[in-house]
């Protein structure tokens, strides 16, 4: 038989669109995007940061000596020189490195002694502006320039005769040497990069050239040193690498599995191409259409959304099954009579996709677009160009005795196996109290807890900040978001004296707010007095320093330092991971070390535009909400869908039989989550939706059986569910937790929607 004008049209043009599908679709990767979504316009923020600003860009690098050892300079004086030249690294510095702050010192603070000396300017110079206080500052300004670094010394005392720029410094200085207890076989180091954490193709290659230059240092100082890294490029290409081996593997084996599945169920090579040619179609298209709507695919969506195949080939299979063996013809007879069940069981299935953009999962938004995309191909191109496709060559393969015994069983024995399954769902339902849901997002990746285990230990050799905890502060204006932490900042150091907080690292003393700096320089130039400035000339002449080049006090210099200023001198490095700066919207972090949470989230109670935040806490509360989304989507998806059958139907029993298979199985999931002891989480609900969507379209088949032959209709059902079932089962292999969870859930939905129909529905008979 010639092939028809369509399909010529139609293998010709596939390549092009699987071209087009490949060659223009942005695949992305960060679990991040997929997972998490900030409730305001902060945690918007800060979650773009870190994808893509100043805290994705940088790794922590640590190497351990061995105990009792010390790492060796010259091997740091080398290894830091190769990793300098790596390409895509920005700069490279010891965690404790000073030289960068030592410099800024002479070259910018200098000059604005004046208006950054402190943040209680009354009570300091009340300290400073004694007699006694000022003969022991020239006493120790004298030392000073007697000392390694007089030479920096003099280029700020020219400026800043009485090192009011280093006051701040000093108590910074303490703050460090309190907190850094990391033992000394440790040398700890950041490195920035020019990319985004997230552009693993280029980390990956950062990454591998870290650790070659790292062994071939070990190699020519003959040494046996540890590397250890963590950050969030580390955890970005571990997520691609475990996401892509997952596309990979899993598209590989339900591909696999799909075709011998295909060829064992119809025995036939020519149809599997006709098949596999129309889902090729329906996934190119869907990757484009999400592609153009989101302006990328994720990696996970592409893994879930293969399990569009298990569901979009349900449609052509009852076609093949009732339609086999026929001219073009009777095809087209045939599939019109049956196209209204398949249109019905689609509106349900596409309900429940549907409903996964509006779980409350950011990622399910591209799942539903993809999903839904292709169900709506899948659809129509089963309606008008299948038929085309299929040659009347093609004989009907003869059902499984199974598919032939299993209905007229169930129809034998109807009221038995009915008292059955209502005893088991009564006895399903009694369990449900047990049910225990997970609180915690961050146990949906357990894949990754190794990176966790090592994170934490890197950090436990750093100064000792909480991971992941800091007060989040923000403003319309870099000069309303620092105001606004100064005011934090009094608050916190009373948390501090009562002794709820050991200590926090704020951006002074690097910088004040413009208001804070002429504050301290009016209150400075008023409680410079004569006599003030006669006890200073007095002191330095009893120390023998030059009163005439250091006793004109001079401190009316105008203008206030900037945090452009700041980000554009080398102390950029040391604070931009506290400051995300946008054009409508500024967050600065005030990192904190061991603390009561309670205490500070009361200190900070009252205050707008100002948050104590804990990512665990954040994980946890979207934890709970996307709970309680999930519930209320699966009730809506699930009344959209009886809403549905009732107005086919116009009677409320077919409706419920119609239904019924799919809730008891759903049912009988959950009471054995519960039976287990097994936590579930927002997930499994979606995945009860999906399964309870798959299989109202198995109750509409099997309560319509539109072609008037049940098991030809039953022989449709069982191709399909168990295409279905393998393809969703498939995801069991996969690394990432969240696709085994859905694997589970809706594999064992579909085979027991499958196994119900013929016992709680009575079919039409013709």
């Amino acid at each position: 038989m010639r092939p028809s004008l369509a399909s010529l049209f139609f293998f010709l043009g596939l390549p092009l669109l699987i071209a087009i599908a490949v060659f223009t679709t942005h695949i992305q990767t960060n679990i991040s995007a997929f997972v998490i979504a900030g409730d305001n316009a902060e945690e918007i923020l800060l979650a773009s940061e870190i994808q893509s600003g100043t805290l994705s860009r940088r790794y922590i690098l640590s190497i351990d000596a061995g105990e009792g050892k010390q790492v060796s300079k010259v091997f740091i004086q080398a290894w830091l020189s190769q990793l300098q030249a790596i390409s895509g690294v920005v700069d490279v510095w010891a965690t404790d490195e000073k030289r960068g702050a030592l410099g800024a010192l002479a070259s910018l603070y200098a000059q604005h002694g004046a208006q950054l000396y402190s943040r209680t300017p009354e009570q300091t110079l009340a300290e400073i502006l004694t007699q006694p206080a000022l003969a022991k500052r020239a006493a120790g300004l004298k030392q000073a320039l007697l000392s390694p670094q007089g030479r920096m010394i003099k280029k700020i005392v020219v400026q800043d005769p009485l090192l009011l720029s280093l006051n701040g410094f000093k108590n910074l200085a303490t703050q460090f040497k309190n907190q850094h207890n990391s033992p000394t076989q440790y040398a700890n180091f950041i490195l920035e990069t020019q990319m985004s954490g997230m552009d693993v193709p280029e980390q990956r290659q950062i990454q591998a050239q870290i650790k070659a230059t790292f062994a071939e240092q070990n190699n020519l100082t003959a040494q046996a040193y540890q590397l250890s890294m963590t950050g969030v490029p580390l955890f970005a290409v571990a997520t691609q690498s475990m996401m892509e081996a997952d596309i990979k593997f899993v598209s590989l084996i339900s591909t696999v599995a799909l075709t011998l599945l295909f060829l064992f169920i119809f025995r036939s090579f020519r149809v599997m191409f006709w098949v596999f040619s129309l889902l090729m179609t329906v996934m190119a298209v869907a990757v484009i259409v999400t592609n153009l709507i989101f302006g990328s695919v994720h990696g996970m969506t592409i893994a879930i959304g293969s399990t569009l195949i298990g569901v979009c080939i349900d449609y052509p299979i009852h076609v093949l099954v009732h339609a086999q063996g026929m001219a073009l013809e009777q095809r087209l007879e045939v599939i019109k009579k049956i196209f209204p069940s398949l249109l019905m069981g689609a509106l349900t299935t596409l309900i429940g996709y549907v409903a996964l953009g509006v779980s409350g999962y950011p990622g399910f938004q591209q799942v539903a677009v993809y999903t839904g995309t292709g169900i709506i191909v899948s659809l129509l191109l089963t309606r008008y160009l299948f038929p085309k496709l299929m040659t009347a060559e093609a004989k009907i393969v003869a059902p499984f005795r199974f598919i032939a015994f299993w209905p007229a069983f169930c129809q034998r024995h109807r009221w038995g196996l009915i008292g059955v399954v209502l005893v088991l769902s009564v006895a399903g339902a009694v369990q449900l109290d047990r049910l225990q849901w997970m609180q915690d997002l961050q146990q949906l990746t357990p894949e990754l807890d190794y990176l966790k285990v090592q994170d934490k230990k890197i950090r436990a050799r750093l100064v000792s900040m909480e991971p992941g905890r800091f007060v989040l502060v923000s403003g319309d204006s870099v000069e309303q978001m620092l105001q606004r932490a100064e005011q934090v900042y009094l608050r916190l150091d009373k948390v501090k004296q009562a002794g709820d907080l050991d200590d926090y690292f704020g951006l002074y003393p690097w910088l004040l707010s413009q208001q804070q700096q002429l504050k301290n320089q009016q209150t400075l130039l008023a409680d410079l007095t004569d006599e003030t400035r006669e006890f200073w000339r007095n002191a330095l002449q009893s120390q023998g320093l030059s009163v005439a080049r250091l006793g004109d006090l001079d401190y009316t210099q105008s203008e206030t330092l900037t945090a452009q200023q700041v980000l554009q001198s080398p102390v950029a490095k040391l604070i931009s991971n506290q400051m995300i700066l946008a054009d409508q919207h500024n967050l600065l972090l005030i990192w904190l070390t061991s603390h009561k949470p309670e205490a500070l989230q009361a200190a900070l109670s009252g205050m707008p535009h100002v948050q104590y935040f804990s990512q665990r806490d954040m994980l946890n509360r979207m934890a709970v909400d996307y709970q309680q989304r999930a519930q209320i989507t699966l009730l809506a998806g699930l009344t959209l869908i009886t809403l549905l059958l009732w107005g086919r139907y116009k009677s409320i029993l077919l409706t419920l039989q119609t239904l019924s298979p799919a809730f008891l199985a759903a049912l009988l999931i959950l009471a054995l989550w519960a039976w287990t002891g097994e936590a579930i989480s927002f997930l499994h609900l979606v995945g009860f939706l999906l399964a309870v969507a798959i299989c109202v379209d198995y109750g509409i088949f099997y309560q319509e059986n539109r072609s008037g032959h049940l098991v030809l209709t039953y022989q449709a059902m069982a191709a399909s569910m168990m295409t279905s079932a393998l393809v969703f089962g498939c995801l069991i292999f996969a690394q990432t937790s969240m696709l085994q969870t859905l694997a589970k859930v809706v594999s064992c939905g579909v085979i027991l929607g499958f196994l119900l129909c013929p016992i709680l529905i009575r079919p039409k008979q013709e």
